[in-house]
């Protein structure tokens, strides 16, 4: 067994023989006819399997630190680059090597980006909310961690995310820098989760991925959100897809 597929099964909690069958790579037109693993879903919490023996995220993120925010553009080769926004299209935070990091299970996993789709990729039974943000994680050997929060309005201000929604950059602009963001915040104190084995929600869908969705959501000003959203207004995000025979996860971490 390699240790990817090792890391994979400890993390999920599914096993090992399934873990080994979702190798790196992209999806082809032939393996999405049998059963792939692609990502969002919707999670039906009553059907989720409440696992304690799952591995506990820990989160190692800096109270400072500054960022460079771009908006992350898809239309290639297409005149000027910047006539068609696509679901391929978000605002991204690029975080320096090294600088934040999550361990589960004694693997460090290295935080490499955090960008948002509006409205929520995943829906939780049903339900979709307005902004959802992914920090994607890389481990030892590449693989790929991705925790998704759901965000709603509501909030007082002075989150994270409200920094950093409140200074979108228009398309094809420089990038935004933020001095002594504080990524400490960023995920709530409650962080039960939902895991399951999924993909890229991007070009190329590539799979596995291991996706952490956050239960607890965080809240921030409507005008953050509105400011995101005048960036997107036919919305960033990819239709849920089939569950295909996964089992959803729940590990709960109260604190």
């Amino acid at each position: 067994m390699s240790m990817p597929v090792s890391r994979r099964a400890l993390l999920l909690g599914v096993p090992a023989t399934a873990a080994a069958l979702a190798v790196p790579g992209v999806l082809s037109s032939s393996a999405s006819a049998q059963t792939p693993h692609q990502s969002p879903i919707d999670i039906h919490t009553f059907h989720a399997v409440t696992s304690l023996s799952l591995p506990a995220l820990h989160v190692h993120y800096p109270s400072s630190l500054d960022l460079a925010v771009r908006y992350e553009s898809k239309d290639g080769g297409q005149t000027g680059g910047c006539e068609t926004r696509t679901a391929e299209e978000t605002v991204l935070a690029e975080i320096p090597a090294g600088a934040a990091w999550v361990t589960v299970g004694g693997v460090r996993y290295d935080l490499a980006n955090f960008h948002f789709h509006t409205r929520s990729e995943h829906r939780l039974n049903g339900r979709q909310f307005p902004l959802e943000q992914h920090f994607v994680h890389l481990g030892p050997n590449g693989e790929k961690l991705v925790i998704a929060l759901f965000i709603t309005t509501g909030g007082a201000g002075g989150t994270l995310q409200d920094k950093v929604l409140a200074t979108v950059p228009e398309e094809c602009n420089e990038d935004v820098h933020i001095s002594h963001a504080n990524l400490a915040t960023a995920l709530p104190h409650d962080l039960s989760t939902y895991r399951y084995d999924g993909s890229l929600t991007t070009a190329p869908y590539s799979e596995p991925v291991s996706w952490l969705v956050l239960n607890h959501h965080r809240q921030i000003l409507h005008s953050s959100l509105s400011h995101f959203q005048d960036r997107f207004p036919d919305g960033d995000s990819r239709a849920v897809q089939p569950l295909n025979g996964r089992t959803v996860k729940y590990r709960p971490q109260h604190f």
